[in-house]
């Protein structure tokens, strides 16, 4: 029993990964690069059409799917990758993935502000209540960053994390469980949609494949080595899966917003 209890809490397998695991995964030297790039490809593209559907949404439906803080963890997270991957890049003599991965981080930050802004200007009444000024809403938020900023750097030092790859599972565990949350608290389909669900899902269960991009990567994240990672998996998964059935629950949203905008699917 005690070596059963050892294996599951303190059995560790190593406490990080490198930046060598990244090059030699991602160079053409790998036999299997190519399989190792599309996962990684597939990843990364699955959280840029997850944060569009955000700023769609809310153009079109006044609502965002995902909560203020939410987006202001986001924005912590990647405004640092920013830093991490450039000096990635440097330190590894100008890897191309990390250098591309610094350049992504900056047009995620960038989608982040964009939603911040339209937390304040767009959805502030629904956040915060009709009591709150424009004034008000933008200290809330850089409140929020001040506590978010801070917080994740401090804890990717904890972690021990030289290339956001532990922070950057945990956003997708975030975005796997939050959502399908959220809208059932507010009780409408408005800022939510069937097609954004499908991605996040999706997104979500690729994340924890045995074949997902962090074990392609680095053992560290291997079933064997690294178990707890996808129990927390089948968790963010089935949350994924019940967000369809949040959806079922709710009200229809309208096909045309009164200023008749086409809501989304």
């Amino acid at each position: 029993m005690w070596s059963m209890l050892h294996t599951v809490f303190a059995t560790y397998n190593g406490t990080t990964y490198s930046l060598t695991d990244f090059v030699n995964a991602l160079s053409p030297s790998n036999p299997h690069y190519i399989a190792a790039l599309a996962v990684a490809g597939l990843t990364f593209a699955i959280g840029f059409i997850e944060y569009i559907y955000s700023f769609l949404l809310v153009n079109r439906e006044k609502k965002s799917p995902y909560n203020v803080l939410m987006h202001t963890f986001y924005f912590a997270i990647d405004s640092m990758g920013i830093f991490v991957f450039a000096l990635a890049s440097h330190a590894t003599g100008g890897f191309w993935v990390f250098t591309a991965a610094s350049i992504a981080e900056v047009v995620w930050t960038l989608f982040e502000i964009y939603n911040l802004v339209l937390c304040i200007y767009v959805e502030r009444v629904d956040i915060w209540g009709s009591a709150v000024t424009v004034a008000q809403a933008w200290w809330k938020v850089l409140g929020w960053l001040l506590v978010m900023i801070p917080t994740v750097n401090l804890f990717r030092v904890f972690m021990n994390d030289p290339a956001m790859l532990k922070w950057y599972i945990f956003t997708n565990i975030l975005m796997g469980i939050m959502p399908g949350l959220y809208w059932e608290k507010r009780g409408t389909r408005l800022g939510a949609s069937w097609g954004l669900a499908i991605v996040i899902c999706v997104g979500t269960i690729n994340s924890f494949l045995l074949t997902n991009m962090w074990a392609t990567i680095s053992s560290y994240f291997s079933i064997q080595n690294n178990p707890w990672f996808y129990v927390v998996g089948v968790v963010a998964i089935f949350f994924s899966i019940r967000a369809f059935w949040v959806l079922h629950k709710l009200p229809a949203k309208p096909k045309t917003m009164p200023n008749g905008k086409k809501t989304i699917w």
